[in-house]
C-alpha cells in the first residue's frame, strides 16, 4: 500500500495559520513569501469560491500543491464558500475542494503575477463519508523508449471523487479514477528522469503519495524531440471536446478528422475519457500556430470544464510551461463553423521564430471557418 503525506490540521493549527485575507468576507492563509533568489516570483492574491449547483456557498475544504512551494495546508473557507491565498509563487497548481456530501473536486489553476480567482462548483452530490484517508498504489510504468511515454496507473482506496492529480516532474495533470479506483494515464516523457506523485482528496483529508516520487528515466533516441507540445484534459469522462491546432497563416489544421499535417500531428482522439489529447509540433515553421477547443458532445453531462497546458521541447531555443484553465462548456455544436463562442474556446496562440524561439500569446480575432466553406458542421 503507498504511503504520503496526510494534509489535515487540529482545529488548534488551523486557527493560527488563518487569518483575514483582503478579499469580500473571506478568509485565506497568509503564506512565505519566496526566499528570492532566481524562482518566478510572487503572484498576485488568488482567491477561491465555492458554490453549489444552484450557486449557493458552500463550506468548503481548500489544498493547493506545487512542489516549488513545498505543501500548502488543507484549509476551510467559512460559510461565505471563499478563501483567498496570498504570497503563493506564479505557477500551476494542482487543487482539491472538499465538502460534506459532494464528490471531492479536483483541478488545475495557475497563479499570475496579477492575482485572480477561479469558482469551483459542487454539483455532484455523494452519500456517506469515506472510512479512513485516500491511500495510492502505483504499478510499475510502462515505458514506451521510441515514443518516449510512459503509462502511469494504479489504484486509489477510500476516494470519494472520479478524479485526481498526478504531479508530473512537479507538475498537476487531473486524471479520471474508475468507480474501483483504478486509474491509467499517458504521459509524455522529458529527457532524464520523470517524477509522479498522486495529489488525492476526500472528504477527510488530502494526500500526496508517494512520499519518495516514482521515477522513470528517459533517453530520447535520435529525431523524437519537438518544438512545443499542446495538450487538452478535461473532467466528464462522458462529455467529448476536441484538440483543434492550425499551422501559420492557417496553411493546415489538425484535428480528430485530420491528425497529421506539416510541422506536426494530434495523437489521438479521446472519446470515452478525460483524456489526454496532444499535439506535438515536431518542426520550426516561424509564424502563428493558432489553438482551438470545440464542445463537440456533451452528452451525459449538462457541463464541464477543459484544461490546455502548452510546453517547449528541445528543439525549442527557450522554455515555456503554461497551463490555461478549467474553461466551462455548457454546450456543444459537433463541430459548428466558423469557430466562435460559446462552443469553441481559444486559449491561446503559440508563436514561433525562425530561430526557434517559442512565446505564448492572448489569442488573436482571426476568422476561422470550415476550410473553404465559411461555415458549416462537421460530424464523426
Amino acid at each position: 500500500m503507498g504511503t504520503g503525506y496526510r494534509l489535515y490540521l487540529p482545529l488548534a493549527t488551523l486557527v493560527v495559520l488563518i487569518v483575514i485575507a483582503g478579499c469580500s468576507g473571506g478568509y485565506g492563509p497568509t503564506l512565505p513569501s519566496p526566499d528570492g533568489g532566481d524562482g518566478p516570483g510572487p503572484g498576485g492574491q488568488f482567491c477561491v469560491n465555492v458554490v453549489n449547483g444552484e450557486g449557493a456557498p458552500v463550506d468548503a475544504y481548500i489544498h493547493i500543491n506545487n512542489s516549488a512551494v513545498g505543501e500548502v495546508p488543507r484549509l476551510q473557507t467559512g460559510p461565505d464558500g471563499r478563501i483567498c491565498f496570498s504570497d503563493l509563487e506564479v505557477g500551476q497548481y494542482g487543487m482539491t475542494t472538499a465538502a460534506a456530501g459532494f464528490r471531492t473536486d479536483h483541478q488545475i489553476v495557475e497563479v499570475v503575477s496579477e492575482g485572480g480567482s477561479v469558482t469551483v462548483v459542487l454539483d455532484d452530490p455523494v452519500e456517506g463519508t469515506p472510512a479512513a484517508c485516500p491511500t495510492v498504489t502505483f504499478a510499475t510504468p510502462q515505458l514506451n523508449e521510441t515514443a518516449g511515454t510512459a503509462v502511469v496507473s494504479g489504484d486509489v482506496a477510500n476516494a470519494d471523487s472520479t478524479s485526481a492529480v498526478i504531479l508530473h516532474n512537479g507538475q498537476p495533470n487531473v486524471v479520471g479514477l474508475a468507480a474501483d479506483g483504478a486509474f491509467s494515464q499517458l504521459f509524455f516523457l522529458t529527457p532524464g528522469v520523470n517524477t509522479f506523485q498522486m495529489m488525492v482528496g476526500n472528504q477527510i483529508c488530502t494526500v500526496i503519495a508517494p512520499e519518495t516520487p516514482l521515477q522513470v528515466t528517459w533517453t530520447p533516441p535520435a529525431g523524437s524531440d519537438f518544438v512545443f507540445r499542446v495538450t487538452l484534459t478535461w473532467n466528464e469522462a462522458t462529455s467529448d471536446p476536441d484538440l483543434h491546432t492550425w499551422s501559420p497563416n492557417l496553411a493546415g489544421h489538425s484535428s480528430w478528422h485530420n491528425k497529421s499535417i506539416t510541422g506536426g500531428q494530434l495523437d489521438v482522439d479521446d472519446t470515452e475519457g478525460f483524456g489526454p489529447e496532444n499535439f506535438t509540433a515536431t518542426q520550426i515553421i516561424p509564424g502563428r500556430w493558432r489553438v482551438a477547443i470545440n464542445s463537440y458532445d456533451l452528452d451525459e453531462a449538462t457541463r464541464y470544464g477543459v484544461t490546455v497546458r502548452v510546453v517547449t521541447g528541445g528543439l525549442a531555443s527557450n522554455a515555456v510551461s503554461r497551463v490555461f484553465g478549467p474553461h466551462t462548456f455548457t454546450t456543444d455544436d459537433a463541430e459548428e463553423y466558423p469557430v466562435a463562442a460559446p462552443n469553441w474556446w481559444r486559449p491561446f496562440d503559440v508563436v514561433v521564430t525562425a530561430d526557434g524561439a517559442v512565446s505564448v500569446v492572448t489569442a488573436d480575432n482571426q476568422v476561422i471557418n470550415n476550410g473553404a466553406e465559411t461555415t458549416g458542421v462537421r460530424t464523426k
